[in-house]
């Protein structure tokens, strides 16, 4: 009997191991059962359709690790510890990772003769900026209430005597070398030590400022201040005292806040006692309170005090095996984190994540933070300072790259800075470098997003931009998100001015992380229309320049060839040159605070001499804004594009065998060794297992 069962367990594990084996020699996979793998894709190109202007400043990195081989347009400050920077000292807390540790760890890597410089690590900032030749520069101000006062160590709960207490007005004369025997820290004294330092904003010093990071999470990151959680008010009063001390002193510095954590910091500050601790609850998200509080707080100062609304974004998608997606390097996680940008646009997707699972409703989640602002604070941008979706070492992180600035260029977010996992990311340069230096010699995207349309295909995307100093060139940028086919793309580019012909291919594929100029032979062009099969895992910036055909009547139109003809800007704003500036209230010359009676005309978008653009990509003139909607009631599905290539319906999309795709060699081996091993199993107990006879 005990043999009987030892064959029915064998012959069990047997017809498991064949059906194993049955799927590692067929030419599908796993992988395409998850997230269907889709057909050839026919993709529309329009020109003169769905124009956009691309903020320059998308394609920012944090200052983190090596940042040889990526051309970004702007570098930040990060790091938990700067909420507790002392700026005369350079003493920081590393906060709970960090074994709640004060030491010199900013600036270590100086000569230890030169710690005790003042705002040191601001030094290394603009150092780093120039080294790298990245125009614009951010620094974050601590604004939590402590700083670190020394660098002796591990420090215990409660300890008051390693902390310095910080104020943000000093309300007398700035020192260039700062009392360091006061026990007080003073933030407006250190933005003025930055401006004598580097020039004010307008001069070519930094150029904008974040009040602290993370604020949300204080209390986890810093347990032994012994700190409540942060509540709406008390961050709403700290933030504007802090914007108010900066714009008196730089008053076309841009604040941005509050960079919280993520999409629940933005819900509630982490925590539901944050909200309970204030009066006002009708407002449907901490966002809404912030918004809203800032604005009232600018119509008291007479004056703008919150530039941009900014928040971190890092992925917390995971895998159906429960793995994160931002760390996991498994190939659930690749696949999953291609479609995670999603959740910033699509209002159709639903990742895995707590967070979404249980707060849909706020997503997706740019339109949302857009809505708000438009309800709250009309003409605030917006900012993602910190995001990442992982997989910096592989390609599946390259194209999530691509999408995220993609996305972030068609829902026009005016600043985003890459905040990387690990200090190698290979293939995340390699994607942002697709846009800004895709040849080697400064060759970019474009300034200006047109119509591009991958008929909602899930496993492609699309998009594509023309350049104000090229108006005859168009490139467009397609990736294949399949992880086992090919796919063919058919392009056809819709303009009424010209006829494009394909110049150069550049490419990213999975098996190395330098963008390729690829051989155009393998492309059709015919007609304004191409075709091109695309590797699995792959990514390509197609570069064509436009003919104008000899019957074609082209005056008056927005691709004249003429520089100063080009009228893709945003409109003009008519009240801008009613703004007061921050320097003219800090003088006192400044006209009266605007009494709540009298809210409604205060104005919201800073002048050209209030906040000019963060660098001198328009000679310091800061190009006026869209108008917002007027309305009160807005669902965030209708600020989806239409337009926007990736939305998605996989119920209907049948995943496409290629018999061409075969599955790695390794795994089949390995399929066929378990087969043997539980056929000689078998063998073993009918003929030579003496003991069960």
């Amino acid at each position: 009997m005990k043999k009987y069962k030892q064959i029915i367990s064998f012959s069990a594990a047997l017809a498991i191991v064949s059906g194993m084996t049955g799927a590692a020699f067929a030419d599908s996979q796993m992988f395409v059962e998850i997230i269907p793998e889709t057909g050839n894709v026919s993709v529309t190109v329009d020109t003169d359709r769905d124009i956009k202007k691309i903020s320059p400043y998308i394609f920012g990195i944090n200052d983190i690790g090596d940042l040889r081989n990526i051309s970004p347009t702007v570098i930040k400050q990060t790091g938990v510890s700067l909420s507790t920077y002392n700026w005369e000292t350079n003493y920081s807390n590393s906060g709970i990772s960090g074994m709640n540790t004060n030491d010199i760890s900013l600036v270590d890597d100086y000569p230890s003769s030169k710690w005790s410089t003042p705002a040191l690590y601001a030094d290394k900032l603009a150092a780093r900026s120039r080294m790298y030749n990245i125009p614009v520069k951010l620094i974050t101000l601590p604004m939590m209430g402590y700083v670190a006062a020394d660098s002796m160590g591990i420090v215990s709960r409660d300890d008051r005597s390693r902390w310095h207490e910080i104020k943000f007005n000093k309300n007398d004369t700035y020192l260039n070398n700062p009392d360091t025997d006061d026990d007080t820290v003073y933030i407006d004294e250190y933005v003025s030590f930055i401006v004598n330092r580097f020039g004010s904003s307008s001069e070519g010093g930094i150029n904008g400022y974040f009040l602290d990071s993370e604020p949300d999470k204080w209390s986890e990151n810093f347990p032994v201040i012994d700190r409540e959680p942060v509540t709406y008010t008390e961050l709403v009063e700290k933030s504007a005292e802090l914007a108010n001390a900066v714009k008196a002193i730089d008053s076309n510095a841009f604040v941005f806040g509050p960079s919280l954590s993520g999409l629940k910091g933005c819900i509630d500050l982490g925590n539901r006692s944050g909200r309970a601790a204030d009066p006002q609850n009708e407002y449907s998200w901490f966002i809404d309170y912030y918004l809203s509080g800032m604005r009232a707080k600018s119509a008291e100062a007479g004056y703008r005090l919150l530039d941009v609304l900014d928040v971190h974004y890092y992925t917390e998608a995971q895998t159906p095996l429960g793995v994160d997606v931002l760390t996991g390097n498994d190939e659930f996680s690749n696949a999953f984190r291609m479609q995670a940008v999603r959740t910033l646009w699509d209002s159709d997707y639903t990742e895995a994540s707590n967070v979404v699972m249980m707060y849909k409703q706020f997503t997706p989640v740019i339109p949302t933070l857009q809505a708000s602002i438009r309800m709250n604070y009309p003409k605030t941008r917006l900012s993602f300072s910190e995001y990442d979706f992982g997989g910096g070492g592989n390609m599946s992180g390259a194209i999530a790259e691509i999408d995220a600035l993609g996305t972030f260029a068609s829902q026009e977010v005016y600043l985003a800075c890459l905040a990387p996992q690990t200090e190698d990311y290979p293939f995340q340069k390699a994607a942002l470098n697709l846009f800004t230096n895709y040849d080697g010699n400064g060759s970019g995207f474009g300034d200006h997003l047109v119509y591009s349309d991958n008929g909602n295909d899930t496993m492609s995307s699309v998009y594509a931009a023309v350049d104000s100093d090229e108006p005859d060139v168009l490139r467009i940028i397609v990736t294949n998100k399949q992880m086992v086919n090919t796919k063919d793309f058919e392009i056809d580019l819709n303009s009424d001015e010209f006829t494009y012909e394909l110049e150069n291919v550049f490419a990213i594929d999975n098996s190395d992380a330098v963008i390729s100029e690829t051989d155009i032979e393998g492309f059709e062009n015919e007609d304004n229309k191409i075709s091109f099969t695309a590797s699995a895992l792959s990514a390509y910036m197609l570069v064509l320049r436009g003919q104008v055909p000899e019957d074609s009547d082209i005056s008056g139109s927005v691709w004249s060839t003429a520089p100063e003809d080009i009228v893709l800007d945003y409109p003009e704003n008519s009240e801008a040159s009613s703004d007061v500036s921050a320097e003219e209230t800090a003088e006192g010359t400044a006209t009266e605070p605007v009494s709540e009676e009298n809210f409604d005309n205060v104005p919201v978008e800073p002048s050209d001499e209030t906040v000019p653009d963060l660098t001198d990509y328009e000679n310091h003139t800061d190009t006026s804004y869209e108008e917002m909607s007027s309305e009160t009631e807005i669902n965030s599905e209708s600020y989806v594009s239409e337009s926007n290539n990736e939305s998605e319906d996989v119920s209907d999309i049948s995943a496409e065998k290629d018999s061409s795709q075969k599955v790695p060699l390794v795994l089949k081996i390995l399929v066929s060794l378990m087969c043997l091993t539980v056929i000689g199993g078998m063998v073993y107990v009918l003929f030579f297992d003496k003991n069960n006879k």
